[in-house]
């Protein structure tokens, strides 16, 4: 009855909806038993009434709203397939969620878009981590296989299952990208990539379009990927299951034939395909017949280069490539093979459709000419067959429909061949070439449940093998629920879960359909009805079956109750399909073709197992052939995969379509409910509530529920107080458990004990409120009292200053009218005065005004007068003075015209004279020139002297007082000055601009250049660097794969140097001192011997003095060799060069420079990947997990982290948790060495930048992928942990390269958590406070948000939509972990040390080497 009591007013309960599967509503009154009906509001505010007949037709009761979006389906309250659905919705469309945890199962709905949580900073994030901590992933349940086969030693399997189009393809691609980085193989050459280069191999000759999916995979694949004793990946192996090769040679309405025909189609044009007589798919039989020609958004050509490339990858040579492709061009071929009757005898018509009349064009002469086979043999045998009768042999002509079905078995057969040939061609690239495979990882990529409108052969064979691993997968769900109560020590009783041992009986067992279909397949006039009436006489006569049905309305269809649906199944083609007969003559003729592609495809098959070949036809029969059909090998392989998978250790994943039209994020609730049926993740709800699916240690439950208990409440006698009280809050004990470290509890009481947990709190507050209540009226009380008194007292002083006030005011007031009579009287007086004065001044002044205007207007009339009469005169003046300017011109005009008359005259007689003179002008010119020429010759040999007389004193001036350098005089420099205004002057002038305003425009360009010099320069170097880096990797791989066999090699080597070198300096004569050892010897004898411990109390410089000694020792022998082994020796083993380079060397070290520097770069990367991988595992337990505030998260228990997920174990504890003084210590460690080596200050800087990088970006990308991380508690505790960071790089001053400021995403996104979350101005001052976080990181955080206490709350969608609108900037979600910033060496010269000065310790024996 506890569970009827949740049935109250106010309780969600879910109720089935035709359109919605099932919809949310609200009781309006409290569930009675006995009542008949409930009064419900749905969502959308109808009210209905629902009816139930006892109390389990009670509708589902919903989940707390504290469990809305759980990670883990098995961590809600109520178990059942409304509360799953809804979960899956809010995930999937609310919070964009594609991963959720169901148990052991890993549900991925397909979001049909692209995603940014693959990228290889994703996979460092979850590698290592544990699978309880982290949010779902398929990285996630690669990461628990991966670890569990390290720590088990156990081989371990990822079964992978989903309909056509759910993404399983995918599935399987990432968790194979994932096996490869954590497994090291990240060469060029590696098992992964030429795994990945499979992938387009295997889609182009197993996919094709199917009315469900674009790119259907038409075959099971089961990938082993094998580890060596080290957890790296040295070797893969494929195994494939069921080709549909029917549709080879059919396809349905609106399918395709398989990728790769399309592929040859699109590529008829190319040069090298045109041999293959190819055309459009529109004119081959075996490519037109579903209508689809080309698939949206897909460029067959395109997709034919990446196969040829993944070709190439795996090691398939051109040529070979080529006659693979010529073996798929004569399938197509014959399929346009016409085949026709006539009476008793058959004719082969070729179809020429797409073909010329010629006979090498037509379709079985290009099918035996590609196949290298004999055309007339292949047409005879297409047409006949060969029968034995009383041994001897006869040959037989067939029918046409005989003649077609032959046709279309060999070419399913020989596709079927090259199937398999393509696929053991890719297991033997991808064997393992080292080692022996100590474990491996199996990844199912397999076919879901299927049923379509009709289903045949196919369907058959993938739901049977369906129905063996939902078998498989519940036993093994029970087995791991039965592993708990066991370790739990709990007294249970066995789980009834749904076993379908009686439908596989009834495909598999004795006498089942298999048998049945395979016994009639040796009958010699066996058919489909036949056998469909055996099945009628088995299943339904003789033995009634309960999984087997006959369908009304037909006789030639059989129905079989399979666990996931119901399916009807046409029994057309059954034993065709089963048979897969083909011919013994027809082989033997690919047997002898010339091509030796074909010839090995049909040899190979003699050694191939039955269970991957079909049975080949003969004249002779024996009984061993009738085990070789399909469906005998489909069980031979099923039961081999069902034997691996049960010796491994199974991870699930169910992979959901969740809509028909492919649109992304469009969640329908019909196809999800119908796949997580038929995929078991309801059943594994189903066993999972059965039991006790809600299970809290006793110190969470006592954190969570201690004021549902009574008595002494203490942390460390939880366990007792939990035994104590809960009988008391649950009566029926059944409902509950007591385990050795968790207390179990049935579905549906963790719902009732946060009921009565919410009770406790409500009567808790209600005397908490009265309390206050009372307390605050008694307070408001004395303030009333207190108040009154005041203003009574204030009441009464103010009546007696009001009073006062009146007798001031009245004497005041006699007084003012006393003043304002007087004032008014006097002030009357006034004005009339003022009034006569003015009056008499206005009448003075207009008298004085008006004689003022007479005495004007008389002398305006007499300056008129005077004005008109000089007027008059100049116009007369003018009148007469015209007429004598008139008269000059005209005589003037007369004496011109003669003087122009004489001038004309004179003109020709000087043109005459210059004609007679022109010869003379020309010799003078001549004359003239010849002479300038003269005066130049003579001027430059003066100017050549003065120069060379200027050269000659310069020359004696440099070898009397060498110069430094060359110096510029003042007058160059204000020359150059004026030419640079001059040329700005000229800039301003032709642009039209201030010259300020253009010298700041130049200025500001010349920045602009230069800082994108710059930012090329440090890019230019990063890259470099980075392919430094990569270099020493491989070096360092390659180094270690060749040690233990070239130790030998190289003792050998080192002592004949040695002994040569030695030989070669006691020769030396132009050494003073003597040499016991040669330098090359002596150095690396200082770099083998000497120890870490000691190496860094040597004082600073000293390697590189030593190297420069061994340098100047080789220098001088003229050993150019030993010089080159010194500098890259000597950087190896000292990993610095600081040496003093005032002596003068005769070898040329020019060469040598790029080589040290890059041997500096190593160095230095060297040295950080040391520390970050001593980091790498204690980042993010010391800044997410540790608390340094002891106490703050205690009571922050949440209730979904109270069910960790069955089947991933604990992470053991190894000692003493990582702490920020782990970190710090690791830190202080580096710099401590590297100040004592006088690492200067810039390089330190930036070593510290890139550790504080990584710290960060580790930490930051664990914090997104982890719910648990993301509340207000923790992030105080994680913001005190980055600010003990900071002050330690404060105090080492190391801020200012910039190590503090690459914290700052961290710092805002622990910021984030702590701030306000509810309002538009909260949105605005989280986008504009989190300005290194993208609106991607940002959208994440509110997201896993989780309240860590009642009283606060989840982020409502509202304000995460409101966030991701006002930040627009480019996503990005996770931070690149492996980002390597470039460093830069900037040179300080050494100081001058002499060899005597050099302290050299005596343990080194090289002491020798001080000697000048």
């Amino acid at each position: 009855m506890a569970t009827l009591e949740l049935y109250s007013k106010g309780a969600n309960v879910w109720v089935p909806d035709p359109d919605a599967v099932w919809v949310s509503a609200q009781l309006l009154q409290d569930y009675r038993p006995g009542e008949k009906h409930l009064l419900l509001q749905l969502s959308n505010g109808n009210e209905v009434r629902y009816p139930v007949g006892s109390p389990s037709d009670l509708p589902p009761l919903g989940n707390p709203d504290i469990l809305e979006g759980e990670n883990d389906l098995t961590a809600l309250s109520f178990l059942h397939e409304p509360a799953v659905l809804h979960n899956l919705r809010v995930r999937f469309l609310d919070y964009s969620s594609i991963y959720t945890y169901c148990g052991i199962v890993l549900v991925a709905i397909n979001p049909y878009d692209q995603l940014p949580i693959y990228g290889e900073e994703v996979i460092d994030a979850y590698s290592g981590q544990d699978m309880a901590d982290m949010e779902p992933h398929i990285f996630s349940v690669a990461e628990e296989a991966y670890r569990t086969m390290i720590r088990e030693e156990k081989n371990q399997s990822i079964i992978i299952s989903g309909e056509s189009g759910s993404g399983k393809t995918v599935s399987a691609k990432f968790t194979m990208r994932y096996f490869a980085v954590v497994g090291g193989a990240a060469q060029q050459t590696s098992v992964e990539e030429r795994v990945l280069a499979s992938n387009p191999i295997m889609e182009s000759i197993g996919n094709a379009k199917t009315t469900r999916n674009d790119n259907s995979s038409r075959f099971g694949k089961y990938i082993e990927i094998g580890f060596g004793r080290k957890g790296d990946i040295i070797g893969a192996n494929m195994r494939t299951y069921l080709l549909e090769k029917s549709r080879v040679v059919f396809q349905a309405s609106t399918e395709r034939n398989y990728h790769i025909f399309y592929q040859l189609c699109a590529s008829r044009e190319l040069p090298e395909m045109r041999s293959l007589k190819l055309d459009a798919p529109e004119n081959f039989r075996y490519t037109n017949q579903g209508g689809e020609m080309q698939i949206p958004g897909t460029d067959d050509l395109s997709d034919l280069e990446r196969t040829r490339s993944a070709f190439t990858i795996l090691g398939v040579q051109p040529d070979q490539q080529m006659e693979l492709f010529r073996i798929l061009s004569a399938v197509l071929h014959l399929g346009n093979v016409n085949i026709q009757a006539s009476g008793c005898l058959l004719f082969i018509f070729l179809h020429n459709s797409c073909f010329d009349s010629q006979a090498e064009d037509r379709s079985l002469a290009v099918f035996s000419k590609l196949l290298g086979v004999e055309g007339s043999q292949l047409a005879h045998w297409l047409c006949h067959r060969r029968l034995a009768v009383g041994g001897e042999m006869l040959v037989k002509p067939m029918t046409g429909q005989q003649a077609v079905e032959a046709r279309d078995a060999l070419a399913k057969h020989i596709y079927g061949q090259l199937f398999a040939w393509t696929v053991q061609r890719l297991n033997s690239a991808l064997r393992a070439q080292q080692g022996r495979t100590k474990s491996f990882v199996g990844v199912l990529d397999i076919y879901g449940f299927e049923t379509f409108e009709r289903n045949s052969f196919e369907q058959f064979c993938i739901n049977y093998a369906n129905e063996k691993l939902q078998q498989q997968f519940n036993r093994h769900v029970f087995h791991l629920e039965q592993e708990e109560y066991i370790r739990e020590e709990l007294a249970w009783s066995r789980i009834e879960f749904s076993d379908n041992q009686q439908c596989i009986d009834l495909i598999e067992g004795q006498l089942g359909m298999f048998d049945l279909l395979d016994e009639e397949c040796r009958m010699p006039k066996g058919s489909d009805e036949s056998w469909v009436r055996k099945l009628y006489d088995q299943h339904l006569s003789s033995k009634p079956h309960p999984h087997f049905r006959k369908p009304r309305m037909s006789n030639s269809a059989f129905i079989v109750l399979h666990f996931a649906d119901t399916v009807q199944y046409e029994c057309d083609g059954f034993l065709d399909k089963n048979r897969d007969t083909v011919f013994e003559e027809l082989i033997n003729i690919l047997k002898a073709s010339q091509s030796e592609l074909v010839a090995e495809l049909f040899q190979q098959q003699r050694n191939v197992s039955p269970v991957a070949n079909g049975s080949i036809r003969s004249g002779k029969r024996a009984a061993r052939e009738h085990k070789l059909t399909v469906g005998f090998q489909f069980r031979q392989s099923l039961q081999m995969l069902m034997e691996t998978l049960n010796s491994t250790t199974p991870h699930y994943v169910r992979c959901i379509k969740p809509n028909d039209l492919k649109e992304p994020f469009l969640f329908d609730p019909k196809r999800t409910v119908q796949q997580l049926r038929a995929c078991g993740v309801l059943e594994t709800i189903r066993i999972s509530a059965a039991g006790y699916p809600s299970r809290w240690t006793y110190e969470e439950f006592f954190s969570r529920y201690r004021i549902l208990l009574r008595g002494p409440q203490s942390q460390d006698q939880a366990q007792a107080a939990c035994r104590q009280a809960l009988p008391q809050l649950i009566p029926d004990p059944d409902q509950y458990c007591f385990g050795k470290t968790k207390v179990f509890f049935r579905a549906g009481q963790v719902a009732l004990l946060e009921r009565l947990r919410a009770e406790r709190l409500r009567v808790a507050a209600v005397i908490i409120q009265s309390q206050v209540r009372g307390w605050l009226a008694r307070i408001r009380y004395t303030r009333i009292h207190w108040a009154t008194l005041t203003i009574q007292r204030y009441s009464r002083g103010a009546l007696a200053r009001r009073l006062a006030l009146i007798l001031r005011y009245t004497r005041a007031a006699l007084v003012i009218q006393k003043t304002y009579r007087m004032m008014v009287v006097r002030q009357l007086f006034l004005m009339i005065r003022q009034a006569t004065v003015t009056i008499q001044a206005f009448a003075r002044g207009m008298l004085e005004r008006r004689r003022y205007r007479l005495l004007v207007a008389e002398r305006a009339a007499v300056l008129l007068q005077a004005t008109v009469r000089g007027w008059l005169a100049r116009q007369a003046y003018r009148r007469v003075r015209a007429a004598v300017v008139f008269m000059q011109c005209c005589i003037r005009r007369k004496a011109a015209r003669r003087q122009l008359l004489k001038l004309k005259s004179e003109a020709r007689s000087v043109e005459r004279y210059r004609e007679l003179n022109k010869g003379m002008e020309v010799k003078l010119m001549q004359l003239q020139l010849k002479a300038d020429q003269e005066v130049q010759r003579e001027a430059s040999s003066a100017e050549l002297a003065a120069l060379r007389a200027t050269i000659q004193k310069l020359e004696s001036q440099l070898q009397e007082k060498p110069q430094p350098g060359p110096v510029i005089s003042e007058k160059e420099a204000e020359e150059r000055r004026r030419a640079e205004e001059k040329a700005l002057f000229f800039f301003c002038v032709c642009h039209k601009f201030p010259l300020s305003l253009c010298a700041e425009c130049v200025d500001q360009a010349v920045s602009q250049v230069t800082s994108a010099l710059r930012a090329e320069v440090d890019e230019e170097r990063r890259k470099y660097q980075g392919l430094l880096r990569e270099f020493t990797r491989l070096e360092q791989r390659y180094d270690n794969l060749r040690e233990m066999s070239l130790l030998t090699e190289v003792i050998s080597w080192l002592q004949r140097e040695t002994a040569l070198n030695c030989s070669q300096l006691l020769k030396l004569t132009a050494l003073p001192w003597p040499c016991p050892l040669s330098a090359t010897a002596s150095l690396s004898v200082c770099a083998s011997d000497i120890r870490v411990d000691s190496a860094l109390s040597l004082a600073p410089g000293l390697p590189a003095s030593v190297l420069f000694l061994c340098v100047r020792q080789a220098d001088c022998s003229g050993d150019q060799d030993s010089l080159i082994t010194l500098h890259v020796t000597g950087l190896i083993a000292f990993q610095t060069l600081d040496s003093d380079t005032l002596v003068p060397l005769s070898a040329d070290m020019s060469d040598l420079i790029r080589t040290l520097s890059d041997l500096s770069i190593q160095a230095y990367q060297q040295l950080l990947s040391i520390t970050e991988t001593r980091l790498q595992n204690i980042i993010v337990p010391a800044l997410l997990e540790s608390e340094t505030i002891q106490g703050l998260s205690g009571s922050a228990v949440k209730l979904a982290v109270s069910r960790k997920r069955a089947g991933s174990d604990p992470r053991t504890v190894g000692g003493e948790a990582p702490t920020m003084a782990s970190v710090l210590r690791e830190l202080g460690a580096l710099h401590t060495a590297l100040t004592q080596q006088a690492l200067p200050k810039t390089l330190m800087e930036q070593a510290f930048h890139q550790l504080t990088y990584l710290i960060c970006a580790s930490a930051f990308n664990s914090l997104l992928l982890r719910k648990d991380m993301c509340s207000w508690s923790r992030g105080l505790q994680i913001r005190y942990n980055v600010s003990v960071l900071e002050e330690w790089l404060r105090g080492r001053g190391l801020q200012a390269g910039g190590a503090v400021a690459t914290l700052e995403p961290l710092i805002q996104a622990v910021q984030l958590l702590q701030v306000g979350k509810k309002t538009e101005a909260d949105a605005q001052g989280i986008v504009r406070t989190c300005s290194a976080l993208s609106s991607q990181q940002i959208v994440k955080i509110l997201t896993l948000y989780t309240p860590h206490s009642d009283l606060d709350e989840r982020v409502t969608l509202n304000f995460i939509r409101s966030v991701q609108v006002q930040s627009a900037d480019p996503s990005q979600l996770l931070m690149d972990v492996r980002r390597v910033f470039p460093v830069i060496f900037l040179y300080s010269p050494p100081p001058v040390l002499s060899a005597e000065q050099l302290v050299i310790p005596d343990s080194l024996k090289i002491s020798f080497l001080r000697k000048a």
